[in-house]
């Protein structure tokens, strides 16, 4: 198998909507189905883009479906039917009609590396050892004296493995307790899943992105892993040589299985969240031999580069080198699991307006060679909500260290979306209830309402931006090239087709000088959007950049 070109994430972009808390329609709290079904104008309208609409190509949807909620829906209790609190089936099928109306894709978040514990899979794996699916989930017994049955560590803190009374036996979770995870050993497991896949392709839906595609597998022989030497990482996790838990061989074999249905269907793509701690491998092994795996893998390193260009540079350089001909990068800032990149880039840089950092950043992201993720509201500037008091967090997932602290809580990049200046942000239709996060206080300076009305804010760039990318052959299908080669303060690269040439420079300091690395024509530049010089002009380039100037240029 090769990998097709000219498919529609390769030249589109994807916008990551966290459901709880993008959009409450029936002024409950929560957010809903019915409440993106209303906001859908906002995310691609034809009449409105480049004007008040972002006009994306996809949208990419948190876990929907039914769950007891302990970890925000990664906790699945029933695959084939929506979580009352986002609403209904009937809802789900409207949501897709109404995306597609507007020629947006729905891609849904596909948890299978674990269950909740509620699942009926788990009940009755767990009620004895010789039942149908007493094999389903990973069981070990105690160690001869009594302890846990190997070091395995789970991602949220402490021991891998919890005890079962009924059983008499232990079982595995990669994550929460209520988390157990599947034995894709199991062939009736793997059966199992491959239905559910089906059934959502058969309803309509354009996609799957892989929940923690890299943990499938885990040796069979339940091996400890290694200590690492020398390692003193407050995070237990870290500090082991995950080789026997993680990123086995066979968990490639499960993918490719997923990728062959998923290819049974036109234009449907296969996106994996990959974890790879190990010298020995790269996100690249998650395209397969022969891009015959994940079409998009995703990986955080470029995601937590500093905020200095030298560092942003290399990781754009590793993608390149590393990516299969015929294959797609990814490029994503900010997820639900992380602290949004302007709350991580502010304090490591030298300016001090937050604007020209989420302009420049939009900028790299939706200019380099491949496929970009938006994640709701990164592209009006929201910022964690830092100080949300214990008794409001809603991230039950995690468990206490070693120290008894709590670890950091991801529900400060997870609060509603900042709408308007009105009660709850305008996130939520209802006035008496409150949201299920409370809403940052920045909502009345920070929103979209307001943003659409300013033309220099952070939203009309994106906007722009957005409009600017998908009228240019260059910039969606062109090759990749930097002009500088060991950048300090200031990046540029050329993207290139053959009949289209587009230049891309930011300044990331105060510092006016500007050098090449290689020479390129200085006449003739118009250019395209810019927060310093005149959108539209036809210009030289200029052999100084304002402070913190972004600018984009086409060659006429």
């Amino acid at each position: 198998m090769t990998a097709k070109s000219n498919q529609w994430w390769e030249t589109g972009v994807i916008y990551q909507i966290y459901p709880l808390t993008f959009a409450d329609a029936n002024g409950d709290g929560h957010g809903d189905l019915q409440g993106i079904i209303k906001r859908l104008d906002y995310l691609n309208n034809k009449q409105e883009n480049g004007k008040n609409s972002l006009g994306i190509d996809a949208i990419w949807l948190s876990p929907i479906n039914d769950s007891p909620m302990i970890d925000n829906g990664y906790d699945v209790s029933n695959y084939y039917d929506i979580c009352p609190v986002f609403g209904t089936l009937a809802d789900f099928e409207a949501l897709l009609t109404q995306c597609h109306q507007r020629n947006i894709r729905v891609i849904l978040d596909l948890v299978v590396n674990h269950t909740s514990d509620r699942h009926p899979w788990f009940v009755e794996s767990r009620s004895s050892k010789d039942n149908p699916k007493s094999d389903w989930y990973h069981w070990q017994d105690a160690n001869p004296d009594g302890s846990v049955p190997n070091n395995w560590l789970s991602y949220f803190g402490g021991t891998a493995w919890t005890y079962c009374p009924e059983r008499e036996q232990y079982y595995y979770h990669a994550f929460n307790q209520n988390q157990p995870d599947l034995n894709w050993n199991n062939p009736q497991v793997r059966q199992a899943v491959y239905d559910i896949v089906r059934f959502w392709l058969d309803k309509g839906v354009d996609g799957f992105r892989l929940d923690a595609s890299s943990v499938y597998s885990k040796d069979k022989y339940y091996r400890y892993n290694p200590v690492k030497f020398g390692t003193t990482d407050k995070n237990n996790y870290n500090n082991q040589d995950h080789l026997y838990d993680k990123n086995l061989p066979e968990n490639h074999h499960i993918i490719r299985e997923i990728r062959e249905i998923i290819d049974r269907y036109d234009g449907r793509v296969l996106i994996g969240e990959t974890f790879i701690d190990s010298p020995m491998f790269d996100s690249a092994v998650f395209y397969g031999v022969d891009g015959d795996e994940l079409h998009l893998p995703f990986n955080f390193e470029f995601t937590f580069s500093p905020w200095y260009p030298g560092y942003i540079q290399r990781e754009i350089q590793k993608k390149e080198r590393i990516t299969p001909k015929g294959c797609c990068p990814t490029y994503f800032l900010d997820n639900h699991d992380i602290p949004r990149h302007l709350s991580r880039w502010i304090e490591c840089s030298l300016c001090t307006n937050p604007k020209a950092i989420a302009q420049a950043a939009a900028t790299i992201l939706l200019t380099v060679r491949g496929t970009p993720v938006l994640y709701y509201g990164q592209e009006i500037g929201m910022v964690d909500y830092v100080d949300i008091p214990l008794e409001q967090r809603r991230d039950f997932a995690v468990v206490k260290g070693e120290d008894g602290e709590l670890p950091p809580a991801r529900d400060g990049c997870r609060t509603p979306m900042q709408w308007d200046d009105s009660v709850h942000a305008g996130f939520s239709f209802g006035k008496d209830v409150e949201p299920y996060l409370p809403v940052n206080d920045n909502y009345e300076e920070v929103n979209v309402a307001q943003q659409l009305a300013e033309d220099d804010s952070i939203l009309k760039f994106y906007i722009r931006l957005l409009e600017i990318r998908k009228n240019s052959k260059a910039l969606t299908q062109g090759s990749w090239r930097s002009l500088i080669h060991y950048p300090y303060e200031h990046l540029a690269y050329v993207r290139e087709t053959a009949a289209e040439k587009v230049l891309i420079v930011i300044n990331f300091s105060y510092e006016k000088p500007f050098e090449l690395d290689e020479d390129i024509e200085p006449d003739n530049w118009l250019v395209l959007i810019s927060n310093i010089q005149n959108t539209g002009q036809e210009i030289a380039l200029p052999k100084t950049l304002q402070p913190f100037e972004i600018s984009i240029f086409k060659k006429v």
